[in-house]
């Protein structure tokens, strides 16, 4: 029986660093935000993996409005995030238990 295989991505960045004024999983490139590139990336490669999207709780509901403006259709699964990045990957791998 094969195991189900998992991508967990942890997009908690705030863009502090690169000077932007939003996260920089949300700046644009070639007309969509870079995060959903990531999770594109990810699909094209293995449509069967399950992926888990880590977010601060309060981006969460920016995320679902640029799915929804871009008309995102990947499959994924969004979690909230921790205080930390190592809390928030624990969040993201506790949702591999289900």
């Amino acid at each position: 029986m094969p195991q189900t295989r998992y991508a967990i991505i942890v997009a908690g960045g705030s863009g502090t660093r690169m000077g932007a004024a939003m996260p920089k999983q949300f700046l644009p490139l070639s007309g969509k935000p870079i995060l959903m590139h990531t999770l594109e990336a990810w699909y094209k490669a293995d449509p069967a993996i399950l992926l888990i999207l880590v977010l601060p709780e309060a981006q969460i509901g920016h995320w679902k409005e640029l799915c929804a403006e871009h008309r995102f259709d990947v499959p994924h699964q969004v979690t909230p995030g921790g205080a930390s990045r190592f809390q928030s990957t624990l969040c993201g791998l506790a949702q591999t238990d289900r």
